[in-house]
C-alpha cells in the first residue's frame, strides 16, 4: 500500500511539524494481549501465520494536535511463521524458552513526520530472536522475564539498527480457578545507532496486557487488552534538531481480544485469535487502528510433576 496524501495540502502545515518529528523503534503496538505476563505451557508453537495489520488514521504534533488526517497509511505484516519453544528445562526455578520471529510486511516507516515512506511491496524485515524467556508460576500469579534482539536484515523494510529488548510481567489471578486475570508486560528498546548514519533513536518503553476471563479449561480467553507507549530519552545525532520534551512520542490503544481452540487431538492443539486496538492520545507520532488475526498450531510436551 501506498501513502494516499494530497501532497498540496502539506504546503499547508506547520513547518515545525517535520522539524520535531521523532524516529520510530521496532516494536509494534499492539502485537500482545491478555495474559501477556504468561509463558506458554511446555511445547512447541508456530504461528502460521500471525497477521498484523495497523492503519494509521492520523499524525499528532507535539501537543496532541492533529497535523494529518485520512492519511490511510497501512502497514501490513505475516509471520513466517512465528516460532515459541516453552522447554521442560528449569533455570533459577523458571521455565526456560526461546522465540524466533521472521516476518514479511510491506513497509516500514522510520520517522514520524508528513511525507514520510520507507518502502513499498513486500520484504522480509528485521529479524527478531528472544534466546531467554523465562516463566514463573504461582497458584495467585505468573511471572514473565526475557531478553530479546531485533536484527538489521530488514534493508528496506527494516530500520537499519540493532535493538536490544528486556521484558518483565506478570498476570495476576482474581479467583482461586484462574478464571477472572489481569496482566501486563513491559518491553525495553535499547535502540543502537543506525549502520548508515549516526542517527541513534531514543529508547522506548512499551506496556503491554489487559484484563480477561478463561473458558474452556483455561483454553480460551477473551477481555480487554491495551497497549501504552512512551519515548523516554532524546534521538540523536547529526540533523537531529533540538531535543523534544520527553513527554513527547507516545501513543495509547485499547480494544477486545478473544483466542479459542478449534481443534485438540492428543497433545496437538489449533488455536485461532483475534485483537482490534483503538488508539488515542499520541503526541509526535502515528495515530491509528490495529488489527491482529492468528492461527497457532500446538504441540504440546508432557508437564512434569
Amino acid at each position: 500500500m501506498r501513502i494516499r496524501i494530497i501532497f498540496t495540502f502539506i504546503a499547508y502545515a506547520l513547518p515545525c511539524a517535520t522539524l520535531q518529528a521523532q524516529y520510530l523503534g521496532l516494536n509494534l503496538r499492539g502485537d500482545v494481549g491478555l495474559k501477556a505476563g504468561s509463558q506458554p505451557g511446555p511445547g512447541f508453537y508456530f504461528v502460521l501465520p500471525l497477521y498484523y495489520r495497523n492503519d494509521y488514521g492520523g499524525l499528532r504534533g507535539p501537543q496532541g494536535e492533529e497535523l494529518l488526517k485520512n492519511l490511510n497509511l497501512d502497514i501490513n505484516m505475516f509471520t513466517v511463521p512465528a516460532i515459541s519453544v516453552t522447554t521442560p528445562l528449569k533455570i533459577a526455578d523458571a521455565t526456560y524458552g526461546f522465540q524466533l520471529v521472521p516476518a514479511i510486511l510491506n513497509q516500514r516507516l522510520d520517522v514520524a513526520a508528513i511525507n514520510r515512506q520507507r518502502s513499498t511491496g513486500y520484504g522480509f524485515t528485521d529479524f527478531f530472536v528472544q534466546p531467554i524467556n523465562l516463566g514463573w508460576r504461582t497458584a495467585r500469579a505468573d511471572y514473565l522475564g526475557a531478553y530479546g534482539f531485533f536484527a538489521p536484515t530488514g534493508g528496506d523494510h527494516g530500520l537499519d539498527m540493532w535493538v536490544h529488548e528486556l521484558t518483565a510481567g506478570t498476570t495476576l489471578y482474581m479467583d482461586s480457578e484462574k478464571k477472572w486475570h489481569v496482566s501486563t508486560v513491559a518491553s525495553f528498546d535499547m535502540n543502537q545507532r543506525k549502520r548508515s548514519t549516526d542517527i541513534k533513536v531514543g529508547n522506548i518503553l512499551t506496556l503491554e496486557g489487559g484484563v480477561g476471563r478463561s473458558f474452556l479449561k483455561g483454553a480460551a480467553n477473551a477481555g480487554l487488552a491495551y497497549v501504552a507507549q512512551w519515548k523516554l530519552t532524546h534521538d540523536r545525532g547529526t540533523g537531529i534538531p533540538p531535543a523534544l520534551p520527553i513527554t513527547n512520542g507516545r501513543a495509547f490503544g485499547l480494544g477486545p481480544k478473544v483466542s479459542m481452540p478449534v481443534f485438540a487431538r492428543g497433545k496437538t492443539v489449533v488455536l485461532i485469535g483475534f485483537r482490534y486496538i483503538w488508539e488515542f492520545g499520541a503526541k509526535t507520532n502515528f495515530e491509528g487502528q490495529t488489527l491482529v488475526a492468528s492461527i497457532t498450531l500446538a504441540r504440546l510436551l508432557p508437564t512434569r510433576r
